[in-house]
C-alpha cells in the first residue's frame, strides 16, 4: 500500500491555532476549539471510539458539539459511543441525515460496513477497543440544522456550518473562523495523500462540482478532509485543481465509454479499488460505482 501514513502517535495533530485533527491516519475528526465552547467535526466510526475519547481526555476536553458531516457508516457509526461518554453534547447534523440513518435499507448495511471497517484497522495495528455495532445508531439527540449557520465558539472563534451538496443527503462542510481551516468531510472525494483524489458524486455529479467551486470561493488556507490527513498551506489550490480534474475526468468517462453499465462500474470498481480505500467492503465500493455511472450519466 502507497501511503503518506501518519503514525498513530502524531494525532492529536495541531494545525492551526484553534484546530486540531484527532483519531487515526484512516479516520479524521476535527476538534476546534474556541474560549466557551469546543466543537467536533465528525464522529468516525465504531472502532476508533475509545482512541477518540482517549485523544480528548489526554487534551482535557469534552466537546460541547459534535457534528454529523453527512450520515454515511464511516461518517456516523462512532456516534454511539461518542454520544454516550458525552451526554451533555448538543449533536448537529443536516437536514435528512436523521432519515437517512434510520432508513430500513441503510441500516443493514451500515451495521456490516462498521464491522468490516473495525476488523479492517485491527488488520492495520489500530485494534478497537469496543465491538463493531449490533444496531443503528440512535438519532433522538440529533439536531437537524438549516445551513448556512453560524456558531460561536467564544472569543471571536467560531465554526460557520455549510450544506455540501453532490455526495450524500444531509451533508455539512465547516469552515473554523478566524483560521481559516475548511473541514470538507467527502466533499472534494476521497483523499489519496499527496496523489489523487476519487469523486464521490453519489447524489449528483453537477451539485459536487457545484460544491468544489463554493470551497474554493471560501479561500481556505489549510482543508480539512475525514480521511488520510489535512492538506496544508500551499497545497490547497492543487488539492481543489486535482479533486473537480478528477471528476470531470470520470464524469467524461462514463458518458463516452462503449462499455455496458455492468462492465463500467466493474471498471471503477477495478480502478478505485486500492490502498486505503480497501477498509470498505467490496459491496459497498460496487454500489458507489454504480451511483457514479447513474450520476454522470445525469450530468447536462
Amino acid at each position: 500500500m502507497e501511503t503518506r501514513y501518519i503514525p498513530e502517535d502524531r494525532f492529536p495533530m495541531q494545525v492551526s491555532p484553534n484546530v486540531q485533527v484527532i483519531g487515526n491516519y484512516y479516520f479524521n475528526l476535527m476538534l476546534i476549539t474556541g474560549k466557551e465552547k469546543s466543537l467536533l467535526f465528525e464522529a468516525g466510526v465504531s472502532g476508533m471510539v475509545d482512541q477518540v475519547i482517549r485523544q480528548l481526555e489526554m487534551l482535557d476536553i469534552s466537546p460541547d458539539i459534535i457534528v454529523v458531516s453527512h450520515p454515511h457508516a464511516d461518517h456516523v457509526t462512532g456516534l454511539p459511543g461518542l454520544a454516550d461518554r458525552f451526554k451533555h453534547a448538543r449533536i448537529i447534523a443536516g437536514t435528512g441525515a436523521k432519515n437517512f440513518i434510520s432508513h430500513p435499507k441503510a441500516v443493514s448495511a451500515l451495521i456490516a460496513e462498521d464491522r468490516f471497517i473495525s476488523r479492517r484497522l485491527g488488520d492495520e495495528g489500530l485494534t478497537p477497543g469496543r465491538p463493531s455495532l449490533d444496531a443503528p445508531p440512535d438519532v433522538s439527540r440529533i439536531e437537524e440544522v438549516d445551513c448556512p449557520a453560524r456558531l460561536d465558539l467564544g472569543g471571536d472563534i467560531f465554526f460557520d456550518l455549510l450544506p455540501s451538496k453532490g455526495h450524500s443527503p444531509g451533508a455539512l462542510i465547516g469552515l473554523a473562523v478566524p483560521d481559516k481551516v475548511l473541514c470538507c468531510a467527502d466533499a472534494l472525494g476521497f483523499h489519496y495523500p499527496g496523489r489523487d483524489f476519487w469523486p464521490l458524486f453519489f447524489t449528483g455529479a453537477a451539485d459536487y462540482l457545484d460544491t468544489i467551486k463554493q470551497i474554493r470561493a471560501l479561500s481556505p488556507e489549510i482543508i480539512c478532509p475525514a480521511h488520510q490527513g489535512p492538506i496544508m498551506a500551499g497545497n490547497v489550490p492543487l488539492a481543489l485543481e486535482t479533486a473537480e480534474s478528477r471528476a470531470l475526468e470520470i464524469i467524461k468517462m462514463i458518458k463516452d465509454t462503449p462499455l455496458n453499465d455492468d462492465a463500467l462500474v466493474k471498471k471503477l470498481f477495478n480502478i478505485s479499488y486500492k490502498d486505503e480505500f480497501c477498509l470498505y467492503t467490496k459491496e459497498n465500493i460496487t454500489n458507489c460505482a454504480g451511483l457514479l455511472v447513474k450520476r454522470a450519466q445525469e450530468f447536462y
